[in-house]
């Protein structure tokens, strides 16, 4: 694990021409052309285009169309800074990930996915994301200009804030109105806007020595954090927190028993678009996709003359039961299971009520601590054994 300062050094990213996305804009410009980085990795919007994606981008003029904090959250980006590291190239990059992203990350290091080597990781204060399909709606034409939205988002900075589930009619994820944990760690540089009186500007912190270096580097005036900043966090977790349990006792409620999870799954079309779209499923080849579930003709004739019909596809459930085994102790909660799903299943709130209880039982929290093996990587000889059946002397 990379050394944490244990005095973080505080400077704040002031508003250009009274726009918050601008003043970050000129701070990633900044950042690109003196602070000996390569390539910036993060949110832009795509030149004729109102979609705004992840990219990689190494002029700083291309930076005028970056959008930090964007509603936008088409795939987790995790596994795209895999791709920018699992071998060293030579060129230093700074990424711009939400804290789900960081966390999906640091499994995947953890795999050997990828590297932190030649990486600077700059996490924020999650502004939440919107449905896919509001997502949609909203870059097509939304009376929210950039800034509104983020002002919007963090306005109050208040627990009664925190509890709203739209903004200006558009409806956020379930996983962002669930998550407890949307706060930056295991990065060098967090963008912060919880307790900062946004009028001025956002606060920008550094979280390791590489990251004070930057800023060193870049002269920036230093602040100091609000005291009202810890206590605005508690809040904001406790509101998550209540509305998690709310979402896992509902969707326990209705996958409780073989017959309900048949029906839960019932419009599943084995797409698989959710494990593509899982940060964490990290196999090369899937169990799936081989000729294991490419039954003979004769094998489903057989199975339909026995129960009298059969829905196909068939091996929805197993699919994601076996998903479940595989990958709940490392789910981050990013909920991009849910955005992918052509069939409108809310995939994302049953995998996070089996990973909370998967991770539970492991004492494993997902990307928090970088010195933590997988579980499944690490054999115990003395571990649950009420329920593998070996008695105690």
């Amino acid at each position: 694990m990379m050394e944490r300062k244990k005095t973080a050094m505080i400077c704040k990213i002031e508003r250009e021409d009274n726009s918050l996305i601008k003043g970050l804009q000129l701070f990633f410009k900044r950042l690109l052309e003196t602070s000996n980085i390569d390539a910036l990795f993060l949110p832009v919007r795509l030149e004729g285009s109102s979609s705004i994606m992840p990219s990689l981008v190494t002029s700083p003029d291309q930076l005028e169309n970056a959008i930090p904090l964007s509603p936008a959250f088409a795939l987790n980006s995790a596994r795209m800074v895999s791709r920018l590291s699992y071998k060293a190239s030579g060129r230093k990059t700074a990424v711009l990930l939400r804290p789900c992203e960081i966390r999906a990350f640091i499994e995947l290091v953890k795999l050997k996915q990828g590297s932190r080597q030649e990486l600077i990781l700059m996490g924020m204060d999650c502004p939440k994301a919107l449905t896919s399909s509001d997502c949609a709606a909203y870059m097509k034409g939304s009376p929210l200009t950039d800034d509104a939205y983020v002002e919007a988002v963090f306005s109050g900075n208040n627990e009664t804030s925190d509890k709203n589930e739209t903004i200006e009619g558009f409806t956020f994820s379930s996983a962002c109105n669930t998550c407890e944990n949307p706060f930056p760690i295991n990065s060098d540089l967090n963008i912060l806007l919880h307790g900062i009186d946004l009028s001025t500007g956002v606060v920008v912190e550094s979280d390791s020595e590489t990251g004070q270096k930057i800023l060193e580097s870049l002269e920036m005036p230093e602040v100091v954090l609000p005291e009202k900043r810890d206590q605005i966090m508690a809040q904001i977790k406790q509101a998550r927190s209540t509305a998690n349990q709310a979402m896992i006792c509902d969707i326990t409620d209705k996958t409780d028993s073989i017959v309900k999870l048949n029906a839960f799954f019932d419009r599943c079309i084995n797409c698989y678009n959710c494990r593509n779209m899982c940060p964490v499923c990290y196999c090369k080849e899937c169990v799936f996709n081989t000729d294991v579930f490419y039954h003979q003709p004769v094998q489903y004739h057989q199975w339909a003359e026995k129960k009298g019909s059969i829905k196909m596809p068939t091996d929805t459930v197993f699919y994601h039961l076996t998903r479940m085994a595989h990958m709940s102790h490392a789910c981050v909660g990013c909920g991009q299971c849910s955005n992918a799903c052509p069939s409108d299943i809310n995939v994302f709130e049953l995998f996070k009520s089996v990973a909370q209880q998967t991770q539970a039982a492991f004492e494993y929290s997902p990307g928090t601590d970088e010195n933590q093996l997988p579980p499944l990587s690490v054999f115990n000889e003395q571990e649950f054994e009420s329920i593998v059946g070996v008695a105690k002397e």
